[in-house]
């Protein structure tokens, strides 16, 4: 069954993906604020497929004293699979996220990140990568957007240990906007590099705001663990 639903969430998803891909290709050339409700269908039609598919469900919950920013705000989350990059659009509000630069070079989708706003990073560049994202972001936040950045930097399997990157700390001292870490479980339904999508319901745990004004050291101590004590909560609870 496991197979089957994997499959015909692959035939739906992408092939639909094709299909809405050229369908939104004027929207490239109209203002972004056109744009943006048909790239939130977009990102509905892969939820919606990922449920009605694979029987991948999701629910939001809130730890004591947290709550999603009534303005901008930084959303740090931990990263398991692919199913974030696309429901985080839904369950956020005005969300803008940091991502790879060679993402903005993939044919269409790239073409409407770049139009969405995304913040790009050149991993390679060192400190200026830094830089362009922090000008990025400072431009997003004054706009009214959020960022949402994935302190680890890449998808994370569950259970597996991975550094969580400067880059988090950069916007946290500039942008001067509280953070919002995130805790999830999707890499239980959702493998990192994997076909099969096993049916089950995703948590995605809202975790309270750090306030602005920490030094480095305490930040990152207090983000990781909260976030890593979390998914470990939450994954416990699932295999339970």
């Amino acid at each position: 069954m496991t197979v089957l639903r994997s499959l015909l969430f692959g035939f739906a998803f992408y092939g639909g993906t094709i299909v809405i891909g050229f369908l939104y290709l004027p929207l490239i050339l109209l203002p972004e604020w056109i744009g943006r409700p048909f790239f939130r269908f977009w990102i509905f039609y892969g939820v919606a497929c990922a449920w009605l598919f694979a029987g991948i469900k999701y629910r939001v919950v809130y730890a004591e004293g947290a709550a999603l920013a009534d303005g901008p705000a930084i959303y740090a989350s931990k990263h398991q699979s692919a199913w974030e990059t696309m429901a985080f659009s839904h369950i956020l509000p005005k969300p803008v996220f940091v991502l790879k630069q060679e993402l903005k070079s993939v044919p269409f989708f790239g073409w409407y990140l770049s139009k969405m706003r995304m913040i790009a990073v050149d991993r390679a560049a060192g400190a200026s990568a830094m830089r362009s994202m922090v000008l990025q972001g400072r431009a997003v936040i004054k706009d009214g957007y959020s960022v949402v950045i994935y302190p680890q930097g890449t998808r994370v399997a569950p259970g597996v240990t991975a550094p969580y990157h400067p880059g988090v700390y950069a916007l946290y001292r500039a942008l001067n906007v509280p953070v919002i870490p995130i805790a999830l479980d999707s890499g239980m339904r959702w493998r990192r590099n994997s076909f099969l999508k096993r049916a089950g319901t995703i948590t995605v745990s809202i975790l309270p705001a750090i306030p602005p004004g920490l030094d480095r050291q305490s930040f990152m101590d207090r983000l990781e663990n909260v976030i890593e004590s979390e998914c470990k909560r939450i994954g416990e609870e699932t295999c339970g």
